[in-house]
């Protein structure tokens, strides 16, 4: 099963159009089976297409280039989880070219309003691969230590968000670095996770950030801070590190991460 996760930061790169474009040209050529995205946003003001959706939707430009270059087609499934830089819907999607069973967008934390960049909306999708269903998380966690929300217990919310025994994928930017914050890093494990880049049989150095961006501003050291963890012990073929610049063009403030794994 081919995953990738990105923070996206839409529509605040310069050149917006052209690193969509590489993104899209990747996810078309690498046929990820699942695409985790987070700060996937469209102005406030811009003109709704859907009941939810407006035509500068991020996501739903992005999902229209896959598939016009895609051997296969991707649905999107988008939720706005709050307001963002004062001007847009900030949200958190999933692309993928997987049949699915349910979706369940809910918020994790207790500020459930879109009017506090600290409410933090999860959406779940319910995909079938191989014989199995598989319970997917597009998540955007708060930072380690905000004060009004406990993170750690707003995790537990996702990982407890049901009790089927299949297996759950939590994919996102967790805003905590497993470099410079251990103990933070070990506690999101506690919660019942195993992190992908550890159990990963090949793998890079892990970095998804390196120079200081929005909510890290005085943390300019190289970080790990977005992550693909699942909640039971399974094969994991390879964790890298995508458009870095290296590997791939840099598209976000955060690189992408991709991890092959063995259900």
């Amino acid at each position: 099963m081919k995953l990738l996760t990105l923070n996206v930061h839409a529509w605040l790169e310069e050149n917006q159009v052209e690193k969509m474009d590489i993104l899209a040209r990747t996810i078309a050529e690498k046929q990820y089976d699942v695409v985790a995205l987070q700060e996937v946003n469209q102005l406030m003001t811009a003109h709704p297409v859907t009941k939810d959706l407006k035509e500068d939707n991020y996501g739903l430009l992005l999902v229209e280039k896959v598939n016009q270059v895609s051997k296969s087609q991707y649905s999107l499934f988008w939720s706005n989880s709050h307001i963002g830089y004062d001007k847009y819907d900030e949200g958190i999607a999933f692309l993928t070219k997987l049949p699915v069973y349910d979706v369940d967008s809910f918020y994790c934390t207790k500020l459930q309003t879109v009017q506090s960049i600290l409410s933090r909306k999860i959406v779940g999708i319910t995909v079938a691969y191989e014989g199995q269903l598989i319970d997917c998380y597009s998540c955007h966690m708060n930072l380690p230590d905000c004060q009004e929300e406990d993170v750690i217990e707003n995790l537990r919310v996702v990982v407890e968000r049901s009790s089927h025994s299949r297996l759950k994928i939590l994919m996102g930017d967790f805003n905590t670095d497993a470099i410079s914050a251990p103990a933070d890093y070990e506690a999101i494990k506690g919660v019942g996770l195993l992190d992908t880049y550890e159990l990963a049989q090949e793998k890079d150095a892990g970095i998804t950030v390196s120079k200081a961006i929005d909510g890290w501003n005085s943390h300019n050291a190289q970080k790990r801070i977005d992550y693909i963890f699942v909640n039971q012990q399974c094969e994991v073929l390879s964790s890298q590190v995508i458009f870095n610049g290296k590997n791939q063009a840099v598209v976000s403030d955060h690189f992408g991460l991709e991890v092959h794994v063995k259900c």
